[in-house]
């Protein structure tokens, strides 16, 4: 699958021989959210959580229509944070994506300012990094089926692998293409 801390443009191939699907390939990322993934990852390293990267990506590439594609596809999955918890709503009715877009946005903001400030960073106000929500997990067929959309095929399992068992022992033909 995706992930933003390997993909490339396009498919290509890691370091370990896997096939990485491309960033262009997952429906709704802009290409100004690619190249910026891209090119800031080359130049500054991997991202090492989901706070980072949306400290790093300019808001103006990076928006909540691509960062929530991203996610639900599992570009974000080695960050440790689940599918759902980036889209599940809170009690206010605002999801972690949209809570991180806003940290983000403010972060790059009080960096700016920071930086054309006669004093630099001296009193600067410390933005707190949202938390995630606990949330039920999706099922196997939801979690498929929203990154089938997404991405055009099914890349983390299959939908009859909760059959495979049953499929193995009981069927007693198969068929060979």
């Amino acid at each position: 699958g995706p992930d933003v801390n390997e993909s490339m443009d396009g498919f290509t191939v890691n370091r370990h021989g896997e096939i990485r699907f491309g960033l262009s390939g997952i429906k709704g990322m802009s290409d100004a959210a690619v190249q910026a993934i891209i090119e800031d990852r080359d130049k500054n390293g991997p991202y090492t959580t989901i706070y980072e990267l949306v400290e790093r990506i300019p808001s103006s590439a990076m928006n909540k229509k691509a960062l929530e594609c991203l996610a639900i596809s599992g570009g974000l999955d080695n960050f440790g944070i689940s599918r759902e918890q980036y889209v599940t709503k809170d009690q206010h009715n605002i999801s972690f994506i949209d809570q991180l877009i806003r940290y983000g946005n403010q972060y790059q903001k009080s960096k700016a300012e920071a930086s054309t400030s006669l004093f630099g960073d001296f009193g600067g106000v410390e933005i707190t990094k949202p938390k995630p929500p606990i949330t039920p997990s999706w099922g196997t067929m939801e979690r498929l089926n929203k990154e089938r959309e997404l991405v055009g095929i099914y890349l983390s399992a299959h939908p009859l692998d909760d059959y495979a068992v049953v499929l193995r022992t009981l069927c007693n033909h198969s068929c060979k293409i």
